[in-house]
């Protein structure tokens, strides 16, 4: 009986969409299933760093960015007690870049269209169960249907129902936390800031991305403690934190809000691994530490290119085992430095007290700054640091509240 597709897409986000692009380039027919209707808007910091722009142009969408609004940004600012550190994006040769924040429903709608128009096919439907046996791959639908094809791609997000189908969830964080996401339409006369604003809160960070003109995503990821304690809408819960941090205050004061603050947790997703038979994961699907780098977008973009290659090789008669187990070392190649420096991350977000050192000795050397920055992108390898540059940031530096530095600067 002949399949439905050579490869079934389940998830038909950033990621699921790419994915979906370049195995349709590929000559693969391509399936790709999804419960929501889109245009869709998630929660979601919407910055896409320098790489994740080259990621994107790579598979053909570097355009689309223009199309759906997109706002520069030229590095990262951290802001922690009146300490303030700002690094600049360099690319592999030193030379500045820049990256793009981009209102994630518009730009996952134009990717999808790109998939579309390189010939996959989109079912909209919720997923019951997915299995593989040697002979191929089923997708269960919501209603019963089952659809059939040799290779099937999970890029359901973190709450993967292929994960999930496949046996390969990693249990639940010790330690989860959440985030929250609004949109607000700057009051006339109020600049966009020219870099992704970091502002480090008691069990929190606030993040402020430009991602349209006049507007700004302020996005926070805090711990359980700061979502569950009190009462209160996530419109709410937002404004509190906002009201909290003066310089973002003042930022948005006059500010009209854009549609209604969205939820989502617990953000760490663990996994027993990213393939399984003729299955493999990709994106939050695939496992994810934390949302404190910005990375998000930009790992999904790499990730999903090096599936798409996998899964064509299987189409095309190499063993299931020994093609996704190549995509598992490079994702892990890729993923390694990233999530060591979110786990560092985190870990200074939960001790404020190391956070506003580590932010001093950052604010004194914009160098180091940027080459973190090189190192979240994976243009340079955490170890290229040397022990010189991880002694600095361990001890940091005595701070030197900076309360009169506007953070836009």
């Amino acid at each position: 009986m002949e399949r439905d597709a050579d490869v079934i897409v389940v998830g038909g986000g950033l990621s699921g969409a790419a994915t979906a692009i370049g195995l349709a380039r590929g000559g693969a027919r391509v399936v790709v299933v999804d419960k929501t209707e889109f245009p869709r808007d998630k929660p979601c910091g919407e910055g896409l760093l320098p790489h994740g722009l080259a990621a994107l142009a790579a598979i053909g969408c570097g355009d689309v960015v223009d199309a759906c609004g997109g706002q520069p940004f030229r590095g990262i600012l951290y802001h922690c007690g009146g300490v303030i550190a700002r690094g600049d994006f360099i690319s592999a040769s030193g030379a500045p870049t820049v990256g793009r924040g981009v209102r994630r429903r518009l730009l996952d709608e134009a990717v999808r269209g790109r998939a579309v128009a390189a010939g996959a096919r989109l079912a909209q439907s919720a997923v019951r169960d997915v299995a593989v046996d040697e002979a191929g791959a089923r997708v269960t639908l919501d209603d019963g249907a089952v659809l059939t094809a040799a290779v099937v791609v999970g890029a359901d997000g973190p709450r993967s129902v292929t994960r999930h189908s496949l046996g390969l969830d990693g249990g639940v964080p010790r330690r989860p936390r959440y985030a929250l996401r609004r949109h607000f339409h700057l009051a006339p006369g109020v600049s966009l800031p020219d870099r992704v604003e970091v502002h480090v809160g008691g069990g929190h960070e606030l993040y402020v991305t430009p991602v349209e003109p006049g507007t700004v995503g302020v996005a926070a990821l805090c711990e359980r403690s700061v979502m569950t304690s009190g009462d209160g809408r996530p419109d709410d819960r937002l404004g509190a934190l906002i009201a909290r941090c003066p310089p973002l205050a003042a930022r948005l004061a006059g500010a009209e809000p854009v549609g209604p603050a969205l939820s989502c947790g617990p953000l760490r997703v663990r996994t027993t691994g990213v393939w399984r038979g003729r299955a493999v994961l990709v994106g939050d699907a695939a496992g994810y530490v934390d949302a404190i780098t910005g990375e998000g977008m930009s790992l999904a973009l790499k990730t999903a290119s090096l599936a798409s290659d996998a899964a064509l090789a299987v189409l095309n008669g190499a063993a299931p085992n020994t093609a996704f187990a190549r995509y598992a070392r490079a994702r892990s190649r890729a993923f390694f430095d990233h999530a060591a420096l979110t786990h560092g991350l985190v870990w200074l977000a939960r001790h404020p007290w190391f956070a506003r050192r580590a932010i001093a000795r950052l604010a004194q050397e914009p160098a180091l700054f940027s080459r973190l920055l090189a190192v979240n992108a994976g243009e340079r390898s955490l170890f290229s640091l040397g022990l010189i540059d991880g002694l600095k940031l361990a001890i940091g530096a005595s701070p030197e509240p900076a309360y009169g530095a506007s953070p836009a600067q």
